[in-house]
């Protein structure tokens, strides 16, 4: 005999049962009542705080940018300027690793904003800035440039040396979703520029090989100077990578150098310091100075 069958043979017995069992729930009682008006206001105030946080995270945000742009005389102010020009792109950078160097970190620190956030990029996006950076786990741009979920178009490769599908998604980022700025970012102490260092004329394993071909000339451009150290010398290669896969981008991308010659692009070449959190901006790449010195 199945539950509701039982139910109802009680019920004959038992009258009420039946009816008691499929009646409405009871009504709460005064705590009850209590507690969930409690919980309910809980629930409010938290809301609320999280909103009072975020709307005093992003005041500070703009202020500091505020602050930074008229520290560098610069007048990228104006919340959406970084999607205006290549100059306000630059500069929010700038002002996003000066937030992230002085423990200042405020768009990369708006949790209460991600669900938001998260549904309105499901629509689409549009990034001001392409970040082409090495795969070193300790190169989070996000964090470094202190920007959240949307603004920044990544590509990872070993010794920041795009390949080809590195440059495809670089001509996607600026032509489709356009993005202002473009930054080559090296680091101090890089990995793959050291093996290409030590390996020297040596052919590296496995496919190792293709760091060796996308730095070719390299090493041949950065001779070591009198009294230099080995760290210093990498220094050097570090950056100078940076710069010839900067001029890279520019020689091999039709797409890019339109819009660099028009004023629409700027490429740059950037280090990143793995201690301070610093990242130094090098001067930008034109179309005359950007032989195709390196590729995959």
């Amino acid at each position: 005999m199945n539950s509701t069958a039982c139910l109802l043979t009680l019920a004959l017995v038992t009258p009420g049962l039946a009816s008691e069992h499929y009646s409405t729930p009871k009504k709460r009682s005064a705590k009850e009542e209590s507690d969930h008006s409690k919980v309910a206001t809980q629930g409010a105030s938290a809301k609320a705080g999280g909103d009072a946080r975020l709307k005093a995270l992003e005041a500070e945000n703009l202020r500091l940018r505020q602050e930074l742009a008229k520290k560098n005389g610069a007048g990228a102010t104006a919340p959406g300027s970084e999607s205006a020009s290549p100059d306000g792109a630059l500069e929010e950078l700038k002002s996003g690793n000066a937030r992230f160097t002085s423990g200042a970190r405020t768009r990369s620190q708006m949790g209460a904003n991600d669900a938001a956030l998260r549904q309105t990029l499901a629509k689409g996006q549009a990034p001001f800035a392409v970040i082409l950076t090495c795969s070193d786990s300790r190169l989070a741009d996000n964090f470094i440039f202190d920007q959240e979920l949307g603004r920044l178009f990544t590509i990872r490769e070993a010794g920041n040396c795009p390949d080809i599908q590195g440059l495809a998604s670089i001509e996607y980022a600026v032509e489709h979703l356009g993005s202002k700025v473009v930054v080559v970012m090296g680091h101090d102490g890089c990995g793959a520029v050291t093996a290409v260092k030590k390996a020297g004329a040596e052919p590296l394993p496995g496919n190792l090989w293709s760091l060796q071909s996308a730095m070719a000339g390299l090493l041949e451009s950065v001779h070591p100077k009198a009294g230099e150290s080995e760290a210093q010398h990498l220094a050097h290669l570090v950056e100078s990578n940076a710069v010839r896969q900067a001029r890279t981008v520019v020689a091999r991308s039709a797409a890019v150098q339109h819009l660099v010659a028009n004023g629409q692009l700027k490429v740059v070449p950037a280090i990143y310091n793995l201690a301070s959190g610093q990242v130094s901006f090098l001067p930008p790449v034109g179309i005359a100075a950007a032989p195709a010195e390196a590729h995959h």
